[in-house]
């Protein structure tokens, strides 16, 4: 066995990328003489992604061999590698047993071998920077004068996707007993939940820690934006940075709907506009400006928002304000994926969104409130309350949820309903506390909902 040492070319090129050839045959010849007393494999697994770090092609399908047979508690030497290459016809493919045993002569330390395939990995990185960046280059030169904003965007998207490097557990891989003493002084201090609703009873059973995405679900005329944009009011009212996405509402309609609701004008009124708003409306406005002008409060009504701009956001606005945002989405059927393809269908599409979603949440911690679309199902069905099984085109949504709030209000399908005026929001799924339902006000002439026991003069 010898062992590579300062040789190891700083990289190598075919015009393809950079790569270190010697690292990756250290790698791989390490794990081809793996005894029992020291297991390379693990080490380099922990380092290596799932897939494509690899710049030579044969490397990887060794590579894919050794885990195959790893994760079957078997061996990794060289005749178990080559009986398993045999089995799935890529013997002949990577050279034959000759060059396993090459690379195996080739191996470095067991102990080394973590440090190799750090080598072999940021140089994958950094193939997958330089990819990216022709990629750029080559939209650049495609993207006509109307298209600019939605390549930049998607772009940043990849370049922001590629700067959260996934590789390793990055201390998320620990013995259990290493972080017990520091949860247990957490829980000396009440924790505060990352987010508000500004509804006194869901705040109870919501209670919205970091990486939460929440749902917001209902058939249309629910009330889904006026809770949301609620929400994110209240929220921001509280001192936290909020953004709201709305895909669906303009400027113009988002400006009325904030303004109905906190100084408590008809939004029929503001809508209207011109002699519709009354001296006596705009006495009610004044008043209001300046903590509404100074609410820590962004909207964004990019009509192509994509998980990617989402995520840009987020970071744009942390490193603005050094929080981390609540981030609401209106409505996620409306938005668009990072893939640059138009053959995804509907439930190709949110599922994705929705995967992508929740990862975002969690590797920087906000809280992300998506409205969603029902189907038409409680319509056919007695008493017409929503379930979670309505939601329209994926079920992923109802998979990546840490909360799901469905919308059901018994005057939309009665007038007459001795409930008028009620809304029923149903917590029908809740990691972080019980499921259960919460009756407040609607008052939609104000594009809001309130507490039930709250007297309409009251506002936060």
């Amino acid at each position: 066995m010898s062992t590579p040492g300062a040789g190891i070319p700083a990289q190598q090129s075919d015009g393809a990328g950079v790569a270190s050839t010697e690292a990756e045959t250290a790698v791989l010849g390490a794990c081809l003489t793996a005894t029992p007393a020291y297991d390379p494999v693990a080490a380099a697994a922990a380092v290596l992604s799932d897939g494509g770090d690899w710049f030579h092609p044969h490397h990887e399908t060794i590579w894919q061999a050794i885990l195959a047979l790893h994760g079957r508690s078997k061996p990794t030497g060289v005749p178990m590698v080559e009986a398993e290459l045999r089995r799935s016809g890529d013997l002949e493919r990577i050279g034959g047993a000759v060059r396993l045993s090459e690379i195996a002569a080739q191996a470095c330390t067991s102990v080394e071998a973590a440090h190799y395939a750090e080598l072999v990995h940021g140089y994958a990185h950094l193939r997958r920077y330089q990819q990216a960046l022709v990629r750029g280059m080559q939209t650049a030169r495609q993207a006509g004068p109307a298209a600019v904003t939605d390549a930049i965007a998607a772009h940043q998207a990849e370049l922001e996707h590629l700067a959260v490097d996934q590789s390793g557990d990055d201390g998320l891989f620990e013995r259990f007993g290493d972080g017990l003493q520091q949860h247990l002084e957490s829980l000396e201090t009440t924790a505060e939940a990352a987010a508000v609703t500004g509804l006194t009873d869901l705040d109870q059973a919501l209670r919205m820690r970091p990486g939460n995405v929440v749902v917001v679900a209902g058939r249309p005329a629910m009330g889904k934006s006026a809770i949301t944009l609620g929400v994110a009011l209240a929220n921001a009212h509280s001192g936290r940075t909020t953004i709201v996405h709305s895909l669906e509402m303009g400027r113009s309609e988002v400006t009325n709907r904030v303004l109905s609701s906190r100084a408590r004008v008809s939004l029929h009124q503001l809508m209207e506009g011109g002699p519709a708003v009354t001296d006596d409306d705009w006495r009610r406005i004044a008043p209001r400006l300046p903590d509404l002008s100074a609410l820590p409060l962004w909207m964004d009504y990019t009509p192509r928002v994509t998980p990617g701009l989402v995520r840009t956001r987020i970071k744009s606005l942390i490193r603005q304000t050094g929080q981390v945002p609540l981030v609401v989405v209106d409505y996620v059927q409306l938005m668009y994926t990072d893939q640059r393809t138009t053959r995804q269908s509907a439930y190709e599409r949110v599922s994705e969104v929705s995967r992508e979603l929740k990862i975002i949440a969690e590797e920087t911690g906000a809280v992300i409130i998506c409205c969603a679309q029902l189907n038409r199902g409680p319509e056919h069905r007695d008493g017409k309350k929503p379930q979670v099984s309505d939601l329209r085109d994926s079920g992923q949504l109802e998979q990546d949820a840490s909360g799901i709030i469905l919308l059901h209000r018994e005057d939309a399908y009665d007038p007459d309903s001795p409930r008028a005026g009620e809304s029923d929001l149903i917590l029908a799924k809740n990691r972080n506390g019980p499921t259960c339902s919460i009756t407040v006000a609607h008052q939609f002439h104000y594009s809001r909902l309130r507490d039930m026991n709250r007297g309409n003069e009251l506002d936060v």
